[in-house]
């Protein structure tokens, strides 16, 4: 009988660890699958940003004062274009000869030797096409992202290039911000290698200098046959053994990229950490309990396992739906924001030579094309403000902010700055009670402040506007409204007006693109308020949003 006992027990024994074994490969799997979506996630996000600043720089090679300005002008659109975008640490413009004739800082605050700039001058002047590189003993900023295009006159002759440079630690955000989504959180490193394998980034901590990377995961990314993948390997850095998930970056439409490589990792300890602990139960367990109870549950073990990987396969439909749903979302928006961009310098094109010839034949020809004249330049006005509204819209959720400690009653200010021509000219009064500071997106908040005094001005009765703000404390939220006295609006409206391009009155009677309040609906919603309206037609309007009253301590 006690051998019998024996057996069992060691019988027990011997399937208990075959399911720990089993456990153990699922929990790695799931772990590795989680490493590889994030390093996959990360690698294209990496490509769409690179993307977008390679339009951009054909955008600025478009632009005529960088040709034809003078030195002030060139300067001060270099500037706008830098604060614009948000990407630069600097923007120059090099003439034929290949000498710095404008930039967005001194030239002898250059982030880089003379004869790198000029290798990049001549590669682009030898080819005539964008030339994008990147420099690693770049001063001040750190390795960096450079892009340089040529600038042609009408002829086609060259005159020069312009060139940009966008900091590498622009990526640290993203690559950061993927890590954080998994549930193991600050436990997750990553690394971004080139194609040689040199590091151009690391979390937490510089990349150290012309440090190569040899590991398994970097091999099959850079020769392998699949993109992405899992491994489990040796770091090389302290010699701890990490579940590694890679990616390898293709490029985004017509950019070819740089083939950079994105790895994940996490310490195998960690990924082992509950099955290890389940271990140590269970070796417990069997020292207190006899062998049917054993068998027992490995039995459920193993019926657990079977749900576990039935779950798992669910997890991952559930994920890849999101993962394309997120994709299709991206692609929607880039596109909105590249054909604005695209949209641009030929309708530039187009208003400047109806202006040219309104100016030029007003008068020398009948009236009637006189008037057609105008409303070519008035058609191509109007489609000017509509794309810049276009890309302010989508990028509320593409370039936000950080949220800071935001004075809304400073904002306001601000704001009553800007509109200043506006108020002088309806004698309008705005008043006000004290406002708080909230945690928000300052630029944001001050668009929305903009909008809404300036609807209140534009949409005005016969009397001068007054316009009222307050705010008051509500649930968990800040309760915002502007009150005014103007021509109202009929109820039946409260929410179309705050549907993009849906307006209640034509643009002879109120000029606008029909974008403004919709744009204020998705800034308070990317800040996790909502707006909405109440109104008599001929009795005013009062606007309400919220603001998440969140915690200024930190």
């Amino acid at each position: 009988m006690p051998i019998v006992l024996v057996l069992c027990f060691l019988t027990a024994v011997a399937l208990g660890l075959y399911a720990l074994v089993f456990l153990r490969a699922l929990l790695v799997n799931d772990k590795g699958a989680n490493l590889v979506t994030t390093a996959v996630k990360g690698a294209h996000t990496l490509d769409r940003v690179l993307f977008e600043r390679y339009e951009d720089i054909k955008v600025f090679a478009s632009d005529r004062t960088l040709l034809e300005g003078e030195r002030e002008s060139k300067v001060a659109r270099l500037r706008q274009y830098q604060e614009v975008y948000g990407y630069y640490s600097w923007i120059a413009i090099m003439d034929a000869a290949g000498r710095i004739t404008a930039a967005t800082d001194p030239v002898d605050q250059l982030p880089e030797n003379r004869s790198r700039t000029m290798e990049s001058f001549e590669t682009v002047k030898g080819t005539r096409r964008v030339h994008v590189e990147v420099v690693r003993e770049s001063a001040g900023t750190g390795p960096a992202v450079v892009f340089s295009a040529p600038l042609d006159d009408s002829r086609g002759e060259f005159r020069g290039i312009v060139t940009s440079r966008m900091p590498l630690d622009h990526f640290r955000a993203i690559l950061e911000e993927e890590g954080e989504n998994q549930e193991e959180g600050d436990a997750i490193d990553w690394v971004l290698l080139d194609r040689e394998g040199l590091v151009l980034l690391q979390k937490h901590r510089p990349p150290p200098a012309h440090t190569k990377v040899h590991s398994v995961s970097f091999m099959r990314a850079a020769q392998g046959p699949e993109r992405s993948g899992f491994v489990e390997e040796v770091d090389e850095s302290d010699g701890t053994s990490i579940v590694t998930g890679f990616a390898k970056a293709g490029g985004y439409r017509e950019f070819s990229g740089f083939g950079w490589i994105v790895l994940v990792q996490l310490d195998r300890a960690h990924a082992y950490a509950p099955i290890n602990k389940l271990v140590r139960m269970v070796g417990l367990i069997g020292l207190l309990i006899v062998a049917p109870l054993t068998g027992f549950g490995i039995f459920a073990a193993r019926k657990l396992a079977r749900e576990r990987q039935d779950l798992l396969v669910a997890r991952q439909e559930l994920e890849k739906s999101i993962a394309e749903l997120a994709r299709s979302n991206s692609d929607l928006q880039q596109f909105a924001y590249v054909a604005s961009h695209d949209l641009q310098e030929p309708l530039r094109m187009v208003a400047s030579y109806t202006q040219l010839l309104a100016k030029r034949y007003r008068g020398k020809l009948d009236e009637e094309a006189d008037e057609f004249i105008a409303y070519a330049v008035n058609g191509a006005n109007r489609m000017q403000a509509l794309i810049q509204d276009l890309l302010a819209f989508s990028r509320v959720d593409r370039q936000g902010q950080n949220f800071e400690r935001t004075s809304v009653e400073a904002l306001l200010g601000y704001a009553l700055e800007n509109l200043k021509g506006a108020l002088e000219e309806s004698r309008a009064v705005v008043t006000h009670d004290p406002l708080p500071t909230v945690m928000a997106d300052e630029r944001q908040v001050l668009h929305l402040l903009q909008n809404l005094l300036s609807n209140a001005i534009k949409f005005r009765g016969p009397e001068p506007p007054r316009v009222h703000l307050s705010a008051e404390r509500r649930n968990g939220d800040w309760l915002f409204s502007v009150r005014d006295n103007g021509i109202g609006i009929d109820p039946q409206y409260r929410e179309r007006i705050f549907v993009i391009f849906q307006r209640l009155h034509t643009s002879a009677e109120y000029p606008g693109t029909g974008i403004g309040l919709s744009l204020c609906k998705k800034i308070v919603e990317r800040h996790g308020g909502r707006i909405w309206m109440e109104s008599q037609l001929g009795q005013g309007a009062t606007f309400y949003f919220t603001l998440p009253a969140r915690d200024l301590s930190s």
